[in-house]
């Protein structure tokens, strides 16, 4: 009787083993399915980049408008709210899922805390705009936010909400905007013409006077003590701790008294702080100018010297992006294509096929595909224990002749 309800049992599990197996073929299938159509191989035409701040961790770019996150050769679209033109985006690694965008087609912000929720943050209503840089200083909570017709905003996370805590108009668009993490204050937004520092953390905003060239390029770099890169048209690269002093930083990037040595972008590994990245170019001529790309240089101590990472650009360099971590490893945006060109130990671009196929040999077990194995393992080793459990009892039990004989010994 005991037998017969334990094979009642093991038939019963094995049934059980092979429905779950169904379902988890099923699902499976539809994962990957879903996974593979929101992965994209390549960034194509990006306008903003914010590099991951560890090795690890996610980069985000915006491309075309719309907002990815990723690494190299793997990105994922992400989820914004419906009808905004993304321009610009900045990450708070101190608060995981803390992410900042800015629209390019209207003067506003939106915060997500990685919950797919957005919360909208209007800058003004007296401007028609769009959001063309961000910064966020997290030691502070402040961000900044550089426009395209309205100047700079200083806005300040106060949690459930963000309030407005100083504004600058300018008379030029806003190319970037950069500020510390450190404690330092150092607050700096760059226009086509003019580098402007922002003091008493970015309530009060002066033009620098003393460059003594247009600043090209900016990044300010969480070092000890901070440190502020600002690029120039003729007088190649120039750093400060307070931004009010300024010293040349040109020790192997070929700056020759007289030449007009110029920086067209700075990248910082935000992971290995002493690593910085710049792109150079010669000008030549007084009227009309023309200018000549010279290179791609790296430093690992902070810019007090720079090697070549590569000679030969086709077209002048408009943006780095730094893969975090990985020293020598920086993508190039030119003036001719925004589609990232790899620099260094960069990674190739890939084809997408090779993107589905390595997304689908990569993909997760689903828990029912582990539940279903795990559970016919069991099913196939209870149901060998009880076949052999039964040929044991039927090898040891005597025969009915064998019984009376031994009885008749007796």
């Amino acid at each position: 009787m005991i037998r017969k309800l334990f094979f009642i049992a093991t038939t019963t599990i094995l049934i059980l083993s092979l429905f779950a197996g169904i379902v988890s073929a099923l699902d499976t299938q539809a994962g990957v399915a879903v996974k593979t159509d929101a992965v994209k191989a390549n960034l194509e035409n990006v306008r903003a980049y914010a590099a991951a701040a560890q090795s690890a961790g996610l980069n985000y770019a915006v491309d075309g408008g719309a907002l990815y996150s990723g690494r190299p050769g793997e990105w994922r679209k992400v989820a914004t709210p419906d009808g905004v033109i993304v321009g610009a985006v900045a990450v708070d690694s101190s608060r995981p899922g803390r992410l900042y965008i800015g629209a390019a087609n209207e003067l506003a912000i939106y915060r997500t805390d990685g919950n797919q929720k957005w919360l909208r943050v209007p800058l003004s209503n007296d401007y028609v705009g769009g959001v063309t840089s961000l910064a966020l200083d997290k030691a502070s909570r402040l961000l900044y936010v550089g426009t395209d017709t309205a100047g700079v905003f200083r806005l300040r996370d106060v949690g459930a909400s963000m309030l407005a805590g100083g504004h600058v108009a300018l008379s030029e668009p806003v190319l970037q905007v950069a500020t510390d993490s450190s404690g330092a204050g150092l607050v700096f937004a760059r226009t086509p013409s003019t580098l402007y520092h922002g003091e008493n953390m970015g309530l009060n905003w002066n033009a620098v006077e003393n460059l003594g060239s247009t600043p090209t390029a900016l990044a300010v770099v969480n070092r000890y003590p901070a440190t502020v890169y600002v690029g120039t048209a003729d007088r190649g690269l120039l750093t400060s701790q307070d931004g009010a002093a300024w010293s040349m930083a040109n020790d192997g990037l070929a700056f020759v008294p007289g030449s007009r040595l110029s920086i067209d972008a700075i990248a910082a590994d935000p992971a290995q702080l002493d690593v910085l990245y710049v792109a150079t170019s010669y000008l030549y001529g007084t009227t009309t100018v023309h200018q000549s790309p010279a290179g791609i240089q790296q430093t690992t101590n902070g810019g007090a010297t720079w090697q070549t990472l590569q000679r030969q650009v086709d077209a002048p360099v408009a943006e780095l992006l730094p893969v975090a971590g990985q020293t020598g490893a920086v993508y190039a945006l030119t003036l001719a294509s925004r589609q990232p060109l790899p620099i260094g130990a960069a990674p190739a671009l890939v084809e997408p096929a090779q993107v589905v196929t390595a997304i689908a040999s990569n993909e997760s077990i689903p828990t029912t595909t582990v539940a279903a194995w795990l559970i016919a393992v069991l099913a196939a080793l209870a149901l060998g224990y009880a076949l052999m459990s039964d040929l044991r009892s039927k090898t040891a039990k005597p025969a009915p002749a064998t019984v009376a004989l031994r009885a008749g010994q007796r």
